[in-house]
């Protein structure tokens, strides 16, 4: 009776005491285009970069779909033909991410001549360097896409239902409406507590800077108090950010489904 109720509070302690560890939550994407050769990685919603990579020849395609990794390993050994892991004659490269799809993976190679094209099998080839950089940074369970599109990638990833909050490949800065890029000379200006405008510095044409409101026509403010004027609309080009990314940012802050 004794040892029993030793066991039952030993239990008792690993459970309360010892952390569960769950699985791997993560926003991650991985979108492959068919029509480019191309797989762009996402992060948090945001756009990181972009790969050139070998899909499938038309006698073995690329499978179309959503996918998802399921195993990383290193220096994979590949089976088929007993090639040890890291040998140079491993078709595999020195990264492997498999797809839960059969034995399709995204990998590197040793035939990196044969990267851009339609040369595999129906696996996603990458240079070595691509993948490894790419390897530290896709954990278990991330979304792989691949389809065909004639759009960028960030879009792309919006019209497969991923909230992107990045525009034109840049992280939108809280409370960002948009963005004026310079044309000509133009004045910036600080508001004076009594409303009145100083200019207080001359920018030259194309910087580049975030637009959080505009107070009336051709009146952006850019931040700290400070404005750009063009009423005639004439020395600066806006552009408003996306409706739908604006609103990928409110359901990203607010966790609206």
């Amino acid at each position: 009776m004794r040892k029993a109720c030793s066991l039952t509070l030993l239990f008792l302690f690993f459970f309360l005491y010892v952390p569960i560890v769950s699985a791997e939550k993560t926003d991650h994407l991985l979108l492959i285009n068919l029509e480019t050769n191309q797989l762009s990685f996402f992060e948090d919603g945001n756009y990181v970069r972009t790969f050139s990579v070998t899909t499938g020849r038309t006698s073995t395609p690329t499978p179309e779909g959503t996918f998802c990794i399921i195993n990383k390993y290193k220096n994979k050994a590949y089976h088929r033909k007993n090639i040890p892991g890291g040998a140079p004659n491993n078709p595999l490269g020195t990264r492997w991410m498999g797809l839960n799809k059969n034995e399709y993976g995204i990998h590197g190679t040793n035939r990196e001549w044969s990267i851009g094209s339609r040369q595999s099998n129906g696996c996603i080839r990458m240079y070595d360097r691509d993948i490894q950089w790419l390897y530290d940074r896709v954990p278990l369970q991330t979304k792989v896409i691949i389809a065909h599109f004639h759009t960028s990638p960030e879009y792309a990833a919006h019209q497969f239902g991923y909230r992107v909050v990045s525009w034109n490949g840049r992280v939108v800065k809280e409370e960002q409406i948009g963005k004026i890029r310079m044309i000509d000379q133009t004045k910036i200006y600080w508001q004076e507590p009594n409303g009145q405008f100083t200019a207080v510095k001359t920018v030259l044409p194309n910087e580049v800077y975030p637009v959080y409101s505009q107070r009336k026509k051709g009146l952006y403010y850019i931040g700290n108090n400070l404005y750009i004027m063009d009423e005639k609309e004439t020395t600066v080009r806006y552009e408003q950010i996306p409706y739908s990314v604006l609103s990928n940012i409110y359901k990203r802050k607010y966790e609206v489904e």
